[in-house]
Formats: structure tokens, C-alpha cells, sequence
């Protein structure tokens, strides 16, 4: 298996390297999947770092907005009663 030439770190640019290869089953088809990191360890941790606070911004937005949600749909109903 080759790597993309535009797999490359978002942090550093350097070409990111195979780190674990596994197939899955999707229906009847088999995927043959491939984990990717920087060869850079140091970097690498950053980059994972840096991810997982995005994703943690990515829920807590997720999560106001669905409170939003709810609460003007409350607020909604108590003012038709």
C-alpha cells in the first residue's frame, strides 16, 4: 500500500507514515482501512492534541445548540398555553 502524496502533516508538511493497516466488513464488501501519522512523534502527539481539542469544541457547540434548541421550544409552548 503507497501513501497519498497529499497525505502530509497538518502541522509540520512532512509525508505522514502508515501506522496500523486492518480490513473491515462494510455489507458484503470487505475495506482494506490505514491509520496515518507524522513521523515526527513529538509532532504527532501535538497534532492529536490539537484534534482532540477541536472535536471537544466540535460537542460542546453541539451540545448548546441542542439546549437552544430545547429551551425555545419550551419557551414556545408555555407562551401557546
Amino acid at each position: 500500500m503507497t501513501n497519498p502524496a497529499g497525505n502530509v502533516c497538518i502541522r509540520c508538511g512532512k509525508v505522514r507514515v502508515i501506522a496500523k493497516t486492518w480490513k473491515e466488513q462494510a455489507g458484503t464488501s470487505t475495506l482494506s482501512c490505514s491509520s496515518f501519522v507524522c513521523p515526527d512523534a513529538a509532532c504527532q502527539k501535538i497534532v492529536e492534541r490539537q484534534l482532540a481539542k477541536r472535536k471537544e469544541d466540535r460537542e460542546t457547540s453541539e451540545r448548546e445548540r441542542l439546549e437552544r434548541i430545547q429551551a425555545n421550544r419550551n419557551h414556545t409552548v408555555s407562551r401557546q398555553k
